[in-house]
C-alpha cells in the first residue's frame, strides 16, 4: 500500500515533557528529543523560543531547578545502562559538575531540600544490591547515608522546614512502606504498618508539617488520596475516586493540590483546595495531561499534555485566571488528522474475565476487506497500555494494519486485584488473555484472524514468546523487543538490585525453580513455527541480552525463521534516533514480509 508518509516521518515526530519552573517563576526547564536524544531546554514563560542547554550523546533523564538560584540539577546514564549519574548545571557560568562520580553505581533522585543547599536520593553504592537513601550537601558535595537496613528504598523528598526525609521501601509494585528520618534527633519512624499489599507514595506537606497527604490504596481497590496527621498518627481518606490517582503534587503554601487521575488509560487533572477538596475552575485542553508541577509561588503549573496523534508538550495553566496556554510546539511533520484514535474496547478471557483493549483501525478500508492485525503487549508486567502518541503503532494503522493493543490481566490501573491476577503460578493465566483476544479477532468481520503478529518489549516480549511457543499455530509473525525467555536465567542475571522486586512478582529461584522453568518459553522454543524478529541492546540491565541469544541459538538450529538486530550503545530499549531509524523500518519490512 503507497503511503504519504514513512516509518521514519513518524519516528521524526518530537516531544517534550518533565517540566518545572526557575525560582522565580519567570522561566521553564524542559526535555525534548529534538536533537535525536532527551536534551534539556530553557524558554521563558512568555517566549516560545527555547535554548538549547546540553547535546550529549546519551539522553537526559530529569532535570529539575534549584528552588533557590540559578543552579539545575541533571542525571545522565551511559549507552542504557541505567547508572545515573547527577550533574549540576551553573545557568550563570554553564559549567558542568559531575556531583557522584561513580560510574558503576545507580543513582535515583529524590528531592532538593527546601533552602536549595541539599539533595536527598537514593543509590546501591554500599553493595551494588540494596538501595540506600542520602543526603547530600550541595555546596560540599559530602554526603551521609539515613537509610541502610536493606531493601530497595526510594527517597520522596524533605519536609518543609526539611525536620524529615521520607523514604519509600519497595516490596513489590503493590507493596510499599513509607519512613519518615528525623534530620534533628537522627531518629527513624515506621508510619505505614499494615497486612497484605498496600501501596503508598508521594508524600505531600503542609507548610508547619502538621501533616501531609499522600498516594495509597490502604483498604481500597484503587489509589486514593489520604491525609496523615503526626499528631494523631493516623489516616484520614480524602479523595477516593473510582479509578487511580497516578500522580498529586501540592504547592508551597499547602493551599492546592493537582491530582491527576488514571481513567481507564486516559489521564485527568483536577485542582483541589487542601481545606475542603473543593474543586477550582479550569479550563484544561483536552488530553492525556502527566506530571504537574507548581511554580515556587504556588501561582501557576506547569504540565505536560499529548494524545494519541498528538506528541506530548509542554503547557502552563495561570490558577488565578483558569486559563491554560502551550508553551512549547513540537515537531511533528505528520499531521494529527492523518493518524487514528483508538476505540477502548473490552473482550471476555477464558474464564469470564472482562479485559480492555485499545484498537487502531486503518482509515480508508474497503467494505467487506480484512485487515492483518498486530497485537501490541506492554511491558511491566504491572505497566497499562495507555492511548499516547506511539509512532511505530500509527505508522502501521497508516500502513493498513489493524493494531490491537489490550491490558490484559496483571496490568495497572483496574485496581490491585486485577494487578494480582497473574501473580507466579497465574502467570500464564495472561498468556491465555491473549488467545481470547485472537478468538475475539476472529469474530470481527473487519480482522483478518490468519494474519495476526504479535510485538512487545520487555515483559511484552516475553508474552510474545510465550504466545508463539505454548500456542503456535495462532500467530503469523513475531516482534520480541528486550524479552525474557528463560525466567531462570534471566533472575540469575538481571541487575543485583532487582531480583528481589521481580522474584515477588514471578517466583523466587530458591522456592519456584522447578515452576520458573515449565513457564519458561525457551523449553519449548522448538514449537516456534512463525517467523521471529527480536531487537536488544547490548547494555541491558534488566533483560540481559543473552535472553535473546539463547531464542536465537534455539531457533537457528532446528532451522526456524529468527533474525537479531543488536545495539551496542542501548540498554533496556531503543532511545536514540538514530538506532530508532536502523531498528524500526527493518521491524515495520518484517511484518509486511510475514504478514503478505
Amino acid at each position: 500500500m503507497n503511503t504519504a508518509y514513512s516509518i521514519e516521518d513518524f519516528l521524526e515526530v518530537k516531544s517534550a515533557g518533565g517540566a518545572n519552573f526557575s525560582h522565580d517563576g519567570t522561566r521553564v526547564v524542559y526535555l525534548s528529543n529534538v536533537t535525536g536524544t532527551s536534551q534539556i531546554f530553557l524558554v521563558s514563560v512568555d517566549d516560545e523560543d527555547p535554548e538549547q542547554l546540553t547535546d550529549f550523546q546519551d539522553p537526559v533523564s530529569f532535570v529539575q531547578f534549584s528552588p533557590t538560584e540559578d543552579v539545575l540539577i541533571f542525571g545522565k546514564a551511559e549507552g542504557g545502562n541505567e547508572r545515573t549519574q547527577f550533574y549540576l548545571l551553573d545557568l550563570d557560568t554553564r559549567q558542568v559538575t559531575d556531583i557522584t562520580a561513580r560510574p558503576g553505581v545507580r543513582h535515583d533522585f529524590g528531592a532538593w531540600a527546601p533552602d536549595g543547599t541539599s539533595i536527598c536520593f537514593a543509590s546501591n553504592e554500599r553493595n551494588g544490591k540494596d538501595f540506600d537513601v542520602y543526603v547530600m550537601n550541595i555546596a560540599t558535595f559530602k554526603k551521609r547515608r539515613i537509610f541502610d537496613d536493606g531493601g530497595w528504598y526510594v527517597a520522596e523528598g524533605f519536609s518543609p522546614q526539611a525536620t524529615y526525609v521520607a523514604a519509600r521501601k519497595k516490596h513489590s509494585a503493590a507493596n510499599t512502606d513509607i519512613y519518615l528520618y528525623n534530620l534533628k534527633t537522627d531518629n527513624v519512624e515506621y508510619i505505614t504498618p499494615h497486612d497484605g499489599n498496600v501501596f503508598y507514595a508521594n508524600l505531600l506537606w503542609l507548610p508547619d508539617e502538621s501533616a501531609f497527604f499522600l498516594v495509597q490504596d490502604q483498604d481500597r481497590e484503587f489509589k486514593g488520596l489520604a491525609r496523615y496527621s503526626l499528631a494523631e498518627r493516623r489516616f484520614q481518606h480524602v479523595l477516593t475516586p473510582d479509578w487511580d490517582v497516578e500522580d498529586a503534587v501540592i504547592d508551597r503554601a499547602g493551599k492546592n493540590i493537582a491530582v491527576i487521575v488514571n481513567e481507564e488509560g486516559y489521564e485527568r487533572m483536577m485542582i483541589y483546595d487542601t481545606s475542603g477538596f473543593e474543586v477550582h475552575s479550569c479550563h484544561l485542553p483536552t488530553g492525556n495531561i502527566y506530571r504537574a508541577r507548581f511554580s515556587e509561588n504556588g501561582l501557576q503549573i506547569v504540565f505536560s499534555l499529548g494524545d494519541s496523534c498528538r506528541t506530548s508538550d509542554i503547557w502552563i495553566l495561570v490558577l488565578q485566571t483558569g486559563e491554560s496556554h502551550q508553551l512549547t510546539h513540537s515537531h511533528q511533520d505528520v499531521p494529527p488528522e492523518t493518524m487514528v484514535d483508538p476505540e477502548l474496547i473490552h473482550f471476555i478471557s477464558f474464564d469470564g474475565l472482562s479485559v480492555p483493549a485499545f484498537v487502531y483501525r486503518p482509515k480508508g478500508v474497503r467494505q467487506g476487506m480484512k485487515t492483518p492485525v498486530i497485537i501490541n503487549i506492554h511491558g511491566g508486567p504491572e505497566e497499562q497500555y495507555q492511548p499516547i502518541y506511539q509512532p511505530v503503532i500509527q505508522y502501521l494503522v497508516h500502513n493498513g494494519y489493524a493494531v490491537i493493543a489490550p491490558n490484559v490481566r496483571g496490568s495497572s490501573g483496574y485496581g490491585k486485584s486485577y494487578m494480582a491476577l497473574d501473580n507466579v503460578e497465574k502467570r500464564l493465566d495472561s498468556v491465555k488473555d491473549i488467545v481470547a483476544l485472537r478468538d475475539y479477532i476472529a469474530d470481527m468481520p473487519d480482522m483478518d484472524a490468519a494474519k495476526i503478529a504479535l510485538y512487545g518489549a520487555s515483559y511484552g516480549g516475553f508474552m510474545v514468546l510465550a504466545c508463539m511457543a505454548f500456542y503456535p499455530r495462532l500467530w503469523a509473525a513475531g516482534v520480541d523487543i528486550v524479552g525474557i525467555v528463560n525466567f531462570v536465567t534471566f533472575l540469575e542475571n538481571t541487575a543485583l538490585y532487582r531480583r528481589a522486586l521481580r522474584e515477588a512478582e514471578y517466583g523466587s529461584l530458591e522456592k519456584d525453580r522447578g515452576f520458573l522453568e515449565k513457564i519458561s518459553p525457551i523449553h519449548s522454543i522448538e514449537n516456534i513455527k512463525a517467523p521471529l524478529l527480536l531487537i536488544h541492546g547490548v547494555n541491558d540491565p534488566r533483560v540481559p541480552i543473552s535472553e535473546a541469544e539463547q531464542v536465537v541459538a534455539r531457533l537457528k538450529e532446528i532451522g526456524r525463521y529468527v533474525e537479531l538486530l543488536v545495539y551496542p550503545d542501548e540498554g533496556h530499549g531503543i532511545t536514540k534516533l538514530q538506532n530508532k531509524l536502523d531498528a524500526y523500518p527493518k521491524a515495520i519490512e518484517f511484518l509486511d514480509k510475514a504478514l503478505a
